[in-house]
């Protein structure tokens, strides 16, 4: 029974359970399924000694997005007036209780499971080669661009850098960006120049 629980199978039981979430279009089933997995995901960090508040601070961020999603759909503008828009706010609720079921489902499906391990489980699924090459590259550089991300910012901290609400950080802030953006075209043209080497050619059927 073991085997059922490896990395690779995971993901597949992520996927089904995505495709079944993006199905379901009644916000009470959502609310309840939220409400299962939520003190799952809770239960588990704590039994694996992971930080609870490291997992509300990714779980804000993401749900910036969210924000944004309800900013735009609940209201609509009329001939004269704003008013809120009913069909949006449905599905704005809709859409945020999916992506966070999704999430849930996600740290909860793939706890412990490091870049390594998904680029393995990856490489097992009946995907074709070079879809498989593109995730595994995909997965390396995101992880990558994630290690410089963090050691800038342990660099900014050692020179004394304190975010503040002010025009020298939102420079600073931009200036980083503007670094990450390079780095990240020098790791594509060197993923496209390997995914060349390896036969792939973008566009063809």
């Amino acid at each position: 029974m073991t085997h059922l629980f490896q990395a690779h199978w995971r993901l597949v039981y992520l996927f089904v359970f995505g495709v079944i979430i993006s199905g379901l279009k009644s916000v009470n089933i959502l609310l309840f399924l939220t409400a299962c997995l939520v003190p799952c995901v809770l239960i588990s960090q704590i039994f694996y000694g992971r930080s609870l508040k490291a997992l509300a601070r990714r779980w804000l961020k993401f749900n910036i997005f969210t924000l944004l999603i309800w900013l735009t759909l609940s209201w609509r503008l009329d001939a004269f007036s704003v008013q809120w828009n009913l069909y949006g706010i449905e599905l704005a609720s809709l859409i945020s209780l999916r992506m966070n079921l999704i999430l849930c489902a996600t740290w909860l499906l793939l706890l412990n499971v490091n870049e390594v391990m998904l680029v393995q489980a990856i490489s097992r699924l009946p995907l074709s080669p070079k879809l498989i090459h593109l995730f595994v590259l995909s997965i390396r550089y995101i992880s990558l661009l994630n290690e410089v991300n963090h050691k800038m910012d342990i660099a900014m901290r050692a020179r004394g850098y304190q975010p503040k609400c002010n025009w020298l950080t939102l420079k600073i802030t931009s200036q980083r960006v503007a670094l990450l953006l390079i780095h990240a075209m020098v790791r594509a043209e060197r993923t496209e120049m390997a995914l060349k080497a390896r036969g792939f050619k973008f566009g063809a059927k």
